[in-house]
């Protein structure tokens, strides 16, 4: 039989995980795992969707259904209407933390063990197929490089655990030796109560989005709720080197992935270690490869990837099997390697704008406005060739354009729109509602 994530979470009974003021042991959770495994076992195999919304229940039924080899969908709800619309053949669902059968399209076989919903921050949300061993063997290399012989750690994990980032540390923490604690709620506020009613978390894992919102909050009460937090593990999303400097300050060590939910943790950096690469993604994983596909930059290009780590497919083959060339993943994002290995990120394909042959990237001219405007919450978006600025906060257009003819950026909006940026719940820009706030015909 082929080797299960089951198989890798019981080598220590050390682990503890602590949620909602409740504590309980691996060992404890493997007989209950193994029980509730056995009465899964009964049902005709067919993809099985938990929700996460109870993280103990969640953990139980995930790893059961794993251990029998039941391919799971990472759901966010436990609404059996929404399970039924999802664009996949959900089989059962659990109610009452016994399976229920809501669909008879069974496949004579799964390629797959995982299928997780994309977040759709740069693109329409997909559902991506993952195996057994990208879960795995992302999480051995992680747990190589994060920690040493004799330290345990107690790590929060800030993130929904049906998102890629979240469900990896989990899995990643489930296979060490380290202690765990869940949240449901992932809003700033919770965030300052746990750090300030649980001594025992000593580390953190959050996307990136969530810890440059934290640092713009209070800086003394930040710097007294990460007194005693020894790392931060970091993901989804490009952390800008401000904050990079600033955790250091603080002397927590902070680790560092280059990634997506097609591709988990293609690069690792350990900041402490190399503090000279601090503007870069890390080296890439062991397992991974990366090559640059230059475009016109001398330099940069698009980041393609293949290896141990990449995912098994999308619910549509056919959009999967465009997104290769060569036998590597196209990711739409752009970069560099250094020549010391170092994956630098740059931007995104969309984010590029070509104006009267020069190229911009958003992202340097929103930070440009930010700078000068003292506006935080905004975003560039080209959609069917215009251009449109979205603001939380009115602009004053003359200022901004004074800006632009300084830097010599010749952009012209075609739209200003005052409008509140939507977000995920990891802070992620939400595509698809972007897309929508820039459609002309709206």
């Amino acid at each position: 039989m082929k080797r299960n994530l089951y198989s890798e979470i019981f080598a220590s009974s050390q682990n503890n995980i602590f949620y909602k003021k409740k504590k309980i042991n691996l060992k404890k959770l493997k007989i209950l795992v193994n029980n509730h495994s056995r009465e899964i076992n009964k049902f005709k195999k067919g993809i099985v969707s938990i929700s996460t919304k109870n993280k103990l229940e969640f953990i139980i039924n995930f790893y059961a259904c794993n251990k029998i080899n039941y391919p799971v969908f990472l759901s966010d709800n436990n609404s059996i209407k929404k399970n039924i619309s999802e664009k996949i053949d959900i089989n059962y669902i659990f109610k009452n933390n016994k399976l229920v059968r809501i669909n008879n399209k069974f496949k004579p076989k799964y390629a797959y063990n995982i299928i997780i919903k994309s977040s759709g921050s740069s693109s329409f949300a997909k559902y991506v197929y993952l195996q057994n061993r990208n879960i795995s063997h992302v999480c051995k290399e992680m747990n190589k490089q994060m920690y040493g012989k004799n330290k345990i750690y107690n790590e929060l994990i800030f993130s929904p655990l049906y998102h890629a980032f979240g469900f990896g540390r989990l899995h990643a923490l489930m296979s060490s030796d380290n202690n765990i604690t869940l949240t449901d709620s992932f809003s700033i506020s919770n965030f300052y109560n746990l750090l300030s009613n649980f001594n025992s978390i000593n580390a953190i894992s959050l996307p990136s989005k969530i810890l440059s919102t934290i640092f713009k909050i209070n800086k003394s009460i930040t710097k007294r709720l990460f007194n005693g937090i020894k790392y931060l593990q970091v993901s989804t999303g490009y952390l800008e080197k401000f904050y990079r400097k600033k955790i250091l300050k603080y002397k927590i060590n902070l680790f560092l992935n280059y990634g997506m939910t097609e591709a988990m943790r293609s690069t690792f950096l350990n900041l402490k270690k190399n503090k000279n690469k601090i503007h870069t993604e890390g080296k890439i994983l062991p397992g991974v490869h990366i090559k640059i596909k230059k475009t016109q930059s001398k330099k940069y290009g698009e980041i393609l990837i293949k290896g141990k780590n990449l995912a098994a497919g999308y619910s549509n083959k056919e959009e999967w099997n465009k997104k290769f060339v060569k036998n590597y993943f196209q990711t739409g994002d752009i970069g560099h390697i250094d020549k010391h290995g170092f994956l630098i990120f740059k931007s995104k394909f969309g984010n590029k704008l070509n104006i009267n042959g020069k190229s911009f990237y958003t992202e340097d001219i929103e930070n440009l406005i930010k700078k000068f405007s003292n506006l935080e919450k905004l975003k560039i978006v080209q959609n069917q060739k215009k251009i449109y600025l979205i603001s939380e906060k009115k602009i004053d257009e003359k200022k901004l354009y004074k800006i632009f003819k300084k830097n010599q950026i010749n952009i012209i909006f075609d739209k200003i729109i005052l409008n509140k940026i939507p977000l995920t719940e990891t802070g992620k820009i939400k595509f698809s509602n972007i897309k929508r706030l820039t459609n002309e015909k709206n």
